[in-house]
């Protein structure tokens, strides 16, 4: 079943990277979305797909020590229907 995931993660990050490193594997797990670093600096994550694929990527995400304790995440199953995963330029 598919689900909607919002992750927004806080502290001392490298944008670029850290969007990259999102982008890369949503697209490895068939995931659509965004990550978007917002002028606070906290990035923030909109994803989609099935919640095997999602909890696959919140996974991979704790691995990273930058990610390892993301602040806040809510799952919903009302899904959007973005077609693919981009890296969002401008909050």
């Amino acid at each position: 079943m598919k689900k909607h995931l919002e992750i927004n993660f806080y502290g001392k990050l490298k944008g670029l990277g850290i969007m990259q490193f999102a982008f890369d594997n949503a697209r490895k797990l068939n995931l659509s979305g965004y990550v978007k670093r917002l002028p606070t600096g906290t990035i923030h994550v909109e994803i989609e797909g099935e919640e095997e694929n999602l909890n696959a990527f919140l996974k991979l995400c704790r691995e990273r020590e930058e990610w390892r304790n993301e602040n806040d995440f809510f799952w919903s199953d009302k899904v959007v229907g973005m077609d693919r995963f981009f890296i969002r330029k401008f909050g």
